[in-house]
């Protein structure tokens, strides 16, 4: 589905796509965000037409982006540029983010060196390349330029499975969202769970709230729901640890992972698909919470025999390698 956004008008105006400055469309089948700017371009414009493309109810975290700058102009000094950079760093994104910048060579374009330089230098998991033509710009940021290999990774004679892709698209018993303790949606996985189940869904979650959990689901714990319009069966809801703040956070970790494959066996399923839980925007170190998760799912699985299948799905490849590098399967 293709949803058309508004764009910012010469007066600062709303106007229709066709006589706008800028304008940006979602491409929810293909996760990608698609944005055009015409005229002069700042750091402020980018960013409250970026505000407008997050808020559309099609949006969703961890989207790759297209934005073809060249119809603008600009002439950015190095405070501009870091107001940008500031900006996209502090966007909570899931996973590794692709942004293709379109543009002509020019000041933009040496602008865009500039930015991207410093991104990759602080780190970013918002990765950017600049292109001049629209086709090569569209196929990086999908990743066509990755390798198709089979990246599969097989744990405890099968019954884990280690592997990047989209969770929400899995049709096993029971996905395992990674949620906040309202269980009304957030960002992130949880986001894109509730985005797609539809719903269904965030009704059976606000049921839990008014019988069981009326002061939150307590990090730790888990509950099992509809999965609505998911190709999965149900969703089971668990909330993670987070870093800093919530005190024995391994323990809790732990407990998400146990207590989900408890109550997965409860239910009599057989194949359950885990997102990283705890290490998105609650920050819980990816290396540390590699050893928790694994060591935690072998337990489980000990004590589950009807459990046939548990599916770690990352979002990028990085952050399934650091999950190999010190997994203790």
């Amino acid at each position: 589905m293709i949803g058309s956004g508004h764009g910012i008008g010469q007066d600062g105006i709303e106007d229709m796509a066709i006589v706008m400055e800028s304008s940006y469309s979602i491409d929810a089948s293909a996760n990608l965000l698609r944005l055009k700017v015409w005229g002069e371009l700042t750091a402020e414009s980018l960013m409250e037409l970026l505000n407008q493309a997050r808020a559309d109810p099609e949006y969703v975290p961890g989207m790759h982006a297209v934005a073809d700058y060249r119809e603008a102009y600009g002439n950015w000094d190095y405070s501009e540029i870091q107001r940008l950079r500031d900006y996209l760093v502090h966007i909570a994104v899931p996973c590794e983010v692709r942004w293709a910048a379109i543009v002509k060579p020019g000041n933009l374009a040496a602008a865009g060196h500039v930015l991207i330089l410093i991104s990759e230098a602080v780190g970013s998991d918002i990765r950017m390349r600049l292109f001049e033509e629209p086709a090569a710009a569209l196929r990086w940021a999908r990743g066509e330029d990755l390798p198709k290999a089979n990246m599969s990774h097989e744990f405890l004679n099968g019954r884990v499975q280690v592997c990047t892709g989209d969770i929400t698209a899995l049709r096993v018993d029971a996905i395992v969202n990674a949620a906040n303790s309202s269980l009304l949606g957030g960002s992130g996985v949880d986001g894109a769970i509730h985005r797609r189940g539809g719903g269904e869904i965030l009704q059976a979650c606000r049921e839990l709230r008014a019988t069981s959990y009326p002061q939150g689901l307590p990090p730790g714990e888990a509950v099992l729901t509809t999965a609505g319009n998911l190709p999965a069966r149900y969703v089971i809801h668990t909330v993670g640890p987070i870093w800093g703040r919530d005190q024995h956070a391994d323990a809790l970790l732990a407990s998400c992972y146990k207590k989900s494959i408890a109550l997965a066996a409860n239910h009599a399923l057989r194949s359950v698909a885990f997102p990283a839980i705890s290490t998105g925007a609650y920050g819980y170190p990816k290396d540390e919470a590699a050893v928790v998760a694994s060591t935690a799912i072998k337990e489980a699985l000990s004590q589950a025999d009807t459990i046939e299948r548990v599916s770690l799905v990352f979002f990028s490849d990085a952050d399934r390698d650091v999950f190999l590098a010190n997994q203790r399967f």
